[in-house]
């Protein structure tokens, strides 16, 4: 039987980290943006490890929110995450308002 792996202290160590990390965002006309754009692809850092990717693939615009680490200085993904398709991302968003009423009922 697999075992399952003790999140909590990865994202402990991803909150530990984010507190020192500076949040890269580009500069466009005064406003500032929270993204970075390289090789084609736009990040989104959620955590020091975690970041949402908008990217290309086949010619299909993909949306991946994925795990990363660091290998010699440049962030690489890791087989941690999900990549959806456009037709799957807007269903998704359908969904955000009800995700958000849940986790609100959740917490209480």
């Amino acid at each position: 039987m697999k075992q399952m792996r003790d999140r909590s202290s990865s994202e402990e160590y991803d909150q530990i980290f984010d507190a020192k990390k500076q949040s890269p965002v580009q500069e466009k006309k005064g406003k500032k943006q929270s993204y970075t754009f390289e090789d084609g692809q736009y990040f989104f850092d959620l955590t020091t490890y975690k970041r949402v990717t908008v990217s290309k693939f086949k010619g299909n615009t993909m949306i991946s929110l994925r795990e990363y680490f660091d290998k010699d200085g440049q962030m690489l993904p890791t087989k941690k995450g999900i990549t959806l398709s456009m037709e799957n991302w807007e269903k998704f968003k359908q969904y955000i308002g009800e995700i958000d009423e849940c986790i609100n009922k959740l917490k209480k």
